[in-house]
């Protein structure tokens, strides 16, 4: 009401302003300026509009061979069906042995290292490499749990139907596992030799971290000093309707990844008869302090990276969207404002947090001693794990709660996006699928790539398979799937990149 109050006072205030002396002319100077610069705010918009009219962009598929991409669909299907969720070494290792039946050039050509905790290092060597640096290609052999899901088709069952690879893994990241062996196994059929050395790292615990088997590759990695020009892991797929325009497909290549922490909130009260509680049990601390923190996020930033990304978005995006991204850095707030329920989005502008875990009480008539909460926090570059913490504690500084941090992984440094690896990689999406637009962006989820950051400058987070919006939304839910067609498609984009290398 208050403000309601203000603005008919400003009103009033401006209205009276023109019986004053010179108050018309004063009052017809601001009117000007700010019709100007909601003119020139829309002229600039109507300007990327007019670009985006004009682009040639579609998504063209490689042409389609239906025994190949169905004996490659059931390769993903067979894959699919051993139900590697990390910690299943059992599993694991069934996995292990279906790769050497599945790929015996792959494994004849190259050097297979199993390393402790499941981890798989390849090594194709070139004859002749000259002074170029050796690449590493990535992926995980562990899938997400699938229990508790309401699934339409067996997690584990690999099922083939109306063009899809149905199963727990398919995306995320067996598809991309499979793609690549069966490019290189495709290329040693060929009689292909890699104009420089080539490394496959496949981890065996991404899902939970990568401490065991993407730590020890790079500890690997490490001993044997290697330096990479590129290091290319999973990240978004190819969305042929990029933010809902079938117009504009894109392809999102992740030039860095978010930090993740882990924190713990303890709440401590004394316990007792819940017939005669205090004013606040360790559980009503606890939840308020899960309120502040969730009603308190860290302040937005517009990083370079983020800037270039909703500038080249503009085509696809609504008319009020290209506003705000065709004016930036001006429009920061009104976008920041616009987007807060974009959550993809929103997530890039901040440090998030997320409470995932709750517990506190052991029956319903006895008060808690003790309630517990875990944060899960994605720190954006330029925030650090520390700083986080130096937050939360002070969101809480004045309740009985204490917060720790149990695990931290920094953000990651920031990989080129001008450059010659990058624009490889670029050249390689258009050759395979046509005049798709290539995206720099920041990855708000981890991968095993973060162990590999020490070893190149340019660490490349990207999975080149097409995925409409549903199948990339169930990647660790219900349903998870590629299609076919997908997955041939990626097969032809990592022969392209290895013939580039």
């Amino acid at each position: 009401m208050t403000f309601f109050k203000d603005l008919a006072a400003s009103f009033q205030i401006f209205a009276s302003n023109f019986t004053a002396r010179f108050g018309l002319w004063v009052n017809g100077l601001l009117l000007f300026l700010v019709l100007a610069g909601v003119l020139f705010f829309i002229l600039r918009a109507s300007a990327v509009s007019l670009r985006a009219r004009r682009l040639d962009t579609r998504l063209q598929m490689p042409p389609r061979d239906k025994e190949r991409e169905a004996r490659l669909a059931q390769r993903l299907s067979q894959a699919v069906q051993i139900p590697t969720v990390a910690g299943n070494e059992r599993a694991l290792d069934r996995f292990h042995r279906w790769m050497e039946r599945e790929f015996p050039l792959v494994f004849a050509a190259m050097r297979p290292l199993y390393l402790p905790g499941g981890g798989l290092l390849l090594q194709w060597l070139s004859p002749d490499p000259g002074k170029k640096k050796p690449v590493l290609l990535c992926a995980h052999m562990d899938v997400a749990p699938a229990e508790g899901q309401n699934w339409a088709a067996e997690p584990f069952g690999g099922q083939i139907q109306d063009g899809y690879i149905w199963g727990r893994g398919a995306l995320d990241c067996k598809g991309v596992l499979t793609a690549l062996l069966s490019a290189a196994e495709e290329l040693l059929e060929q009689g292909f030799e890699p104009g420089r050395d080539v490394y496959f790292a496949f981890g065996s615990d991404e899902e939970t971290g990568g401490r065991q088997g993407a730590a020890n590759i790079a500890q690997e990695i490490r001993k044997r000093g290697l330096q990479f020009d590129l290091v290319l892991d999973e990240g978004d797929p190819i969305a042929p309707a990029y933010l809902g325009s079938p117009r504009f497909p894109a392809a999102l290549l992740g030039v860095a990844e978010k930090g993740t922490a882990v924190f713990r909130l303890t709440a401590k009260a004394k316990s007792g008869h819940a017939a005669m509680p205090p004013q606040h049990t360790a559980v009503g601390c606890l939840a308020e302090a899960i309120c502040r923190i969730e009603a308190a996020p860290m302040r937005k930033r517009l990083l370079p990276v983020t800037r270039r990304r909703l500038v080249l978005s503009a085509p696809a995006m609504s008319f009020w969207q290209r506003v705000c991204a065709a004016n930036l850095p001006a429009s920061k707030k009104l976008l920041f404002r616009r987007t807060r329920r974009n959550l993809p989005l929103s997530a890039l502008f901040h440090t998030t947090f997320a409470i995932t875990k709750i517990q506190g009480g052991s029956a319903a008539n006895v008060l808690p001693e003790t309630a517990q909460a875990t944060v899960d926090a994605r720190i954006l570059q330029g925030d650090t794990g520390e700083k986080v913490l130096d937050y939360l504690k002070a969101l809480t500084a004045d309740l009985p709660v204490t917060v720790e941090m149990l695990s931290c992984q920094q953000p990651s440094p920031l990989s080129p996006y001008r450059g010659d690896v990058y624009q490889m990689i670029v050249s390689t999406v258009e050759e395979t699928y046509g005049r798709v637009s290539c995206i720099p962006t920041l990855l708000p989820a981890g991968t095993d790539s973060k162990y590999y950051q020490e070893f190149s400058e340019n660490v490349v987070r990207f999975t080149p398979m097409p995925a409409d919006q549903p199948s990339s939304a169930a990647v660790h839910g219900a349903d998870e799937r590629l299609s076919c067609q997908s997955l041939a498609a990626g097969v032809d984009f990592y022969e392209s990149l290895l013939r580039r290398l």
